[in-house]
């Protein structure tokens, strides 16, 4: 199991490998001499293997796919029916970067909370299985009264099950919708009940950051556009490419397409001026930092949120195990 494992991480060039490779092309080094000279004892094969077949005839486009780490190979691949190798790769990373970026501070923001909250949940859960029942039965060896207690029990019973089944049903959401049809379903129906909602933010602020990164690499909107909207593995980009691609080609201007519910609405007041300052990427970048700014800040108002809806509900509880604790002591105090 070992050997197999070692042999499948192996056979993927590492991004910072990939990163250096795209570096040295930049600066019009011929791609086997820009291998040569990244060459180590890890990479060593993979490099030699891919000399070898560029010697025999075959298209550095054919080869690389099979040694690219598969978050760099679902957008490279796109790519490379677009653009040249070069710039493939250099848009890849830079696309990368960016989803590490964004979706790392999300989960980041979002996961202490809920993994608190979920360890809680559980512990709990345990008590009232394995806890409760042993001390409420010594108490009545004592012929006290513990019948508020056992309301208690109750609704905090009810509360649990309540979150566990809270939590089961987001993750089922969360494994249904990562399809990717349903993901962009999902999104129609925010869109059109939930304007402005933090996925719409989100995919907004994406989109843009990768329709700035091809206008920056050399590109025209309308090919940076193509692009988009042939990347099937990014099934909500493509759609809003697709749309913007259709409201343009319909003679709508940008900033009439990107009014449409499907985007964020403060994004069609930055194309508005981005048309009067003739400083598109600018203006993009001004609105990329703005709703990367909205998420963080609407992400710590969830995150405050389920924390302190976590620590009160912890409060609560301990307050109620504290007093079922010294029940068997005031019982026994009464004798």
């Amino acid at each position: 199991m070992g050997s197999l494992k070692k042999l499948f991480t192996e056979s993927r060039l590492p991004v910072e490998d990939l990163a250096y490779l795209s570096r040295l092309l930049k600066t019009n080094l011929p791609l086997k001499q820009s291998m040569d000279l990244l060459k180590n004892r890890k990479n060593r094969k993979i490099f030699e293997e891919i000399t070898r077949q560029l010697d025999q005839g075959f298209l550095i486009e054919n080869i690389i796919k099979d040694y690219l780490p598969s978050p760099i190979r679902s957008c490279m691949t796109t790519l490379l029916g677009h653009l040249s190798f070069s710039d493939a790769l250099s848009i890849s990373l830079r696309v990368y970067e960016e989803q590490q970026e964004n979706r790392g501070g999300l989960f980041s923001s979002i996961a202490y909370p809920c993994i608190l909250l979920f360890i809680t949940i559980s512990a709990l859960y345990l008590f009232d299985l394995y806890g409760i029942d042993t001390i409420f039965k010594l108490i009545i060896s004592f012929d006290a009264d513990i019948a508020l207690y056992q309301d208690i029990r109750v609704l905090f019973r009810i509360v649990i099950r309540t979150v566990y089944y809270l939590i089961l049903a987001g993750t089922l959401a969360v494994i249904y919708f990562i399809q990717p049809r349903r993901i962009v379903l999902l999104y129609l129906f925010l869109s059109e009940h939930f304007p402005n909602s933090l996925m719409s933010v989100y995919y907004s602020e994406e989109f843009m950051s990768l329709l700035l990164i091809c206008i920056e690499h050399g590109y025209k909107s309308k090919e940076a556009i193509a692009i988009l909207k042939d990347m099937k593995n990014r099934p909500v980009i493509s759609f809003l490419a697709f749309h913007l691609d259709e409201s343009l080609m319909e003679g709508e201007t940008m900033k009439e397409a990107m009014h449409k519910k499907y985007y964020d609405s403060s994004l069609s007041r930055f194309i508005k001026i981005g048309n009067y300052t003739n400083d598109f990427s600018q203006i993009i970048s001004s609105y990329i930092s703005l709703a990367k700014k909205k998420i963080r800040q609407r992400m710590k108002r969830y995150t405050v949120t389920i924390q302190l809806s976590t620590y009160a509900f912890i409060a609560a509880i301990i307050i109620f195990i504290y007093q079922v604790l010294f029940m068997p002591m005031q019982a026994i105090s009464m004798f």
